[in-house]
């Protein structure tokens, strides 16, 4: 946002107060427009951030093409970054299906080793019940008491025999089956562990995404996702929704007298009182240079209004320093609220043409797209 006021109709202005920015040229919109749909990664913020701030400026031919050489460069790195970024998803999916393949296996081993304990069990059973009738049958056969006897020893040493072997045989299997079941166990600790950690690094990537790197605050990209959202729920339940545009007030003049470290300074700390003075329903980000738009929910005209004056007054009555040195700051606001048929670009436009009826009568005043001044 420039400091020096727009070429259109400000509210409530006359034309003799109009102050003509510096001309916005299809090149510029274009660049901006590039900027704006870029997912720039947190490395290459301040470059994005020092070619927003060159556009609209005049310039000689060969700062133009030094403008357009950063800007090819910053596309360059974000689409490699992009590519890094998939790349190491892919590797990440690619692994994770090479574990649940591993997972089917061992799966399939432990029914396996289930179904052969179970098969087992049954032979035990037939064969035991086959010795039982061949015994009942002799005993009902023979009167020869020493051949009963000696074979029904014979039976039951046989059956002796086999419950061994039989118990063997499962203390071996129910071994093979809890190693399989602690293996398992052990992958699918490692699998959930892993997808932790992918959720995690996504996590912190998307909120990189979302987050101006100087400030902290949301960027150009969480406001146009998060003012979609707004805008579709007042739309769907009503009630009252405004948007504030705010700007600081000669902010070019104060990174030429103290420093752009000062400057940076003076950004941070504008972020921190809006945030503080605003609601936790309240939503604010940096648009793009030393401009900031917040969204209201709830707030009709007049609170919206009041709202923006707090800020404002906030803002210049804070000690803002550098070197020892008072650094005085104030902002102007435009404010709008919606109605009717409104859409998203509506209101932020006469909201934009309010703040810069604010900066054509003075600076340091909110005014609402209405008309109405604080």
């Amino acid at each position: 946002m420039q400091n020096a006021p727009s070429p259109r109709s400000p509210v409530g202005t006359p034309s003799a107060a109009r102050a003509e920015p510096p001309p916005n040229t299809g090149e510029d919109r274009l660049i901006r427009a590039v900027l704006k749909h870029l997912l720039v990664p947190v490395s290459l913020k301040p470059l994005a951030a020092d070619i927003e701030r060159a556009l609209g400026k005049p310039t000689h031919e060969a700062g133009r093409q030094q403008l357009a050489d950063q800007l090819i460069h910053l596309m360059v790195e974000s689409k490699a970054h992009a590519e890094r970024r998939q790349a190491e998803l892919q590797e990440f999916l690619k692994a994770t299906v090479g574990r649940l393949a591993q997972l089917e296996t061992a799966l399939g081993q432990v029914h396996h080793v289930h179904r052969l304990a179970g098969e087992d069990a049954l032979q035990a059973r037939q064969i035991t019940e086959a010795q039982f009738v061949q015994m009942r049958s002799v005993s009902t056969e023979t009167d020869d008491l020493d051949q009963l006897k000696s074979f029904i020893g014979e039976r039951l040493d046989h059956l002796q025999d086999h419950l061994r072997q039989q118990d063997n045989a499962s203390d071996t299997q129910q071994r093979r089956l809890e190693e399989r079941l602690g293996q398992l166990s052990l992958q699918v600790a490692q699998l959930s562990c892993e997808t932790i950690t992918l959720r995690s690094r996504l996590d912190v990537t998307t909120e990189e995404a979302l987050r101006d790197p100087l400030t902290g605050a949301f960027n150009r990209l969480a406001y146009d996702r998060r003012a979609a959202l707004e805008v579709a729920r007042w739309r769907s339940d009503g009630g009252n929704l405004s948007m504030i545009v705010c700007d600081i007030d000669h902010f070019k003049r104060i990174n030429d007298t103290f420093g752009h470290t000062a400057g940076d300074k003076v950004l941070k700390e504008v972020v921190r009182l809006l945030q503080e003075q605003l609601r936790s329903s309240d939503f604010v980000a940096r648009y793009g240079g030393e401009e900031f738009v917040v969204l209201l929910n709830g707030a009709a005209e007049e609170a919206a209004l009041q709202i923006a004056e707090k800020l404002r007054r906030t803002i210049k009555s804070a000690p803002f320093r550098s070197r020892g040195e008072r650094v005085p700051v104030t902002i102007s606001c435009g404010v709008g609220t919606f109605s009717g048929e409104d859409t998203l670009e509506l209101v932020f436009e006469r909201a934009d043409a309010a703040l810069y009826a604010a900066k054509a009568q003075g600076r340091d005043r909110c005014i609402h797209s209405s008309g109405k001044a604080a």
